[in-house]
């Protein structure tokens, strides 16, 4: 998706008044989907934490 396709000819209330539906129309796709987007959503992150190396070694013994 290209954020090169919004008009630049809109005016600042037409911008808002697009801004204000898509801020709606995100509302009740979370309000219907919620469990099915939080499933996505944590599969992704649990996608991007296994591919994140460990980068130090927490074996040590503490000092004190």
């Amino acid at each position: 998706m290209s954020l090169n396709n919004i008009p630049n000819h809109w005016s600042a209330e037409q911008a808002l008044a697009i801004y204000e539906f898509l801020a709606q129309i995100q509302q009740q796709i979370w309000d219907r989907y919620e469990s099915e987007l939080i499933d996505l959503l944590c599969a992704d992150l649990e996608t991007l934490n296994a591919e994140q190396p460990d980068l130090f070694e927490f074996n040590d013994a503490i000092p004190f």
